[in-house]
C-alpha cells in the first residue's frame, strides 16, 4: 500500500498518529482503497522522566508504545479515522481473553458506549464511541495457554516512525510498514478494523497499535520460569524435572516489564549501551552445581543452554547433582531458578 507521509506536530496534549491511507484514494464511501489512521494520545505522553512514569516512543522499537503498569502516563485515547468507507469500526485487543465480560473503564474515561471489556491480564479495551477507545494495562502480562498460542502466531503489521534521539535535534520520521508475527511476552497488540468490500463483509482493513507494557513502581522487570523451583521457602533444592544425559530440554522463560533506561548526567546513551528510554527484557541463562558458581551458557561438565532456555544436559552424568538452571536478568539483579537431575 502506497504510504503518505504525515507531519507530526507537538501540541500541548502530545498525539502520536500513524496512517494506513492510500495516498491515491478518492474521497467518499467508494470503497477504493479503504484506509484507516490511529491517532494516539493521552494527557502526559512525551519523552521518559527521570522516574520513568510516561508512555512514549520506545527509541529501539519504532512503532512501538512503551505504557506504564500504573500511575500517570497508563491511559492511551486511540481515534480511528476511516477514508472511503462508512466508520463501522470493530475494536480488539491481543492475546484474546474473556473478551465481553463487563468491566468498569478506567477512572475518568466516561460511560462507554459500545463494547466494553477487560482482556484477562493483557487490560483493558474500552470503546467510549465508534471511531474512539481507551486502552490501559495494570500489569505486566505473562501468557500462557490459548493466550500464549495466539500471541506466538498473531500476524500483524505495524507503522513504525524512526526519530532522533533526545536532545539530538528536529525528530526525523520515515513512516514504514513493517510485517510482524508474534507478540512479545509483556506486550499487547490494540486492533481498530473496518469493513473495505460492501458485497464481503468479513474482508477488512485494519490498523495496530504494538504497546510495550513496563513496571513503572519498580526497577526489577518481571521473570517467568517454568518448570521452576519455589522461592518460599527458601532454600529448597529439590529437583523439579529429570533430564536424561545427552539430551535437550526446554525451558519456558525470560524477561518482561524492564523499565525504560534513564542515561547518566541526562546524555542519549544508557549503561547498557541502549538509547536512553529503551528498554531492555534481555534474560542471562546460566548452568552450574550452585546458584552461586552457575555460568552464562552453562559448561560441558554440567549442561549447556541457549539464549531461549534450551537446556542440553551433558554427554555424562555429573558427580555433583543436582544441576541447577538459572534465568536472570543483570540490571538490577533478580533471578528465577530450577533445579534439575541429570541421569
Amino acid at each position: 500500500m502506497k504510504l503518505c507521509l504525515k507531519i507530526f506536530a507537538i501540541a500541548t496534549i502530545a498525539a502520536f498518529t500513524y496512517s494506513l491511507i492510500g495516498c491515491a484514494a478518492p474521497a467518499s464511501f467508494t470503497y477504493s482503497n479503504v484506509g484507516i489512521t490511529l491517532t494516539q494520545s493521552c494527557s502526559d505522553c512525551g519523552t521518559i522522566s527521570t522516574n520513568g512514569t510516561t508512555a512514549a516512543w520506545d527509541p529501539n522499537q519504532p512503532g512501538v508504545i512503551l505504557l506504564p503498569n500504573g500511575g500517570q502516563g497508563e491511559v492511551i485515547d486511540l481515534t480511528a479515522t476511516v477514508t472511503n468507507a462508512p466508520p463501522n469500526i470493530t475494536w480488539q485487543v491481543y492475546p484474546t481473553n474473556n473478551l465481553g465480560i463487563p468491566n468498569p473503564p478506567p477512572s475518568g474515561s466516561g460511560t462507554p458506549v459500545g463494547e466494553s471489556s477487560i482482556a484477562g491480564n493483557t487490560g483493558y479495551l474500552v470503546v467510549t464511541s465508534g471511531t474512539t477507545a481507551i486502552y490501559s494495562c495494570g500489569q505486566i502480562p505473562i501468557y500462557s495457554g490459548a493466550e500464549l498460542v495466539q500471541a506466538q502466531n498473531m500476524q500483524y503489521t505495524i507503522t513504525s516512525t524512526s526519530i532522533s534521539l533526545p536532545g539530538t535535534g528536529i525528530p526525523t520520521l520515515i513512516t514504514t510498514n513493517k510485517q510482524v508475527t508474534g507478540i512479545p511476552m509483556g506486550y499487547t497488540l490494540v486492533s481498530a478494523s473496518v469493513p473495505n468490500n460492501p458485497d464481503n463483509p468479513s474482508s477488512v482493513t485494519t490498523a495496530y497499535q504494538l504497546f510495550e507494557n513496563y513496571n513503572e513502581n519498580s526497577p526489577t522487570p518481571t521473570l517467568y520460569l517454568t518448570p521452576h523451583t519455589p522461592t518460599s521457602p527458601s532454600g529448597l533444592t529439590t529437583s523439579v524435572v529429570t533430564v536424561p544425559h545427552g539430551t535437550s530440554y526446554q525451558f519456558f522463560g525470560g524477561v518482561a516489564g524492564a523499565p525504560p533506561c534513564i542515561a547518566p548526567g541526562g546524555g542519549t546513551t544508557c549503561i547498557s549501551g541502549l538509547p536512553a528510554g529503551s528498554t531492555d527484557d534481555t534474560a542471562i541463562w546460566e548452568v552450574g552445581p550452585t546458584t552461586a558458581t552457575a555460568v552464562a551458557g552453562g559448561s560441558a561438565l554440567y549442561g549447556t543452554i541457549s539464549s531461549t532456555g534450551l537446556y542440553t544436559a551433558p554427554a555424562t552424568v555429573p558427580a555433583t547433582q543436582p544441576v541447577v538452571v538459572m534465568a536472570s536478568h543483570q540490571v538490577p539483579n533478580s533471578t528465577l531458578f530450577a533445579y534439575i537431575t541429570v541421569n
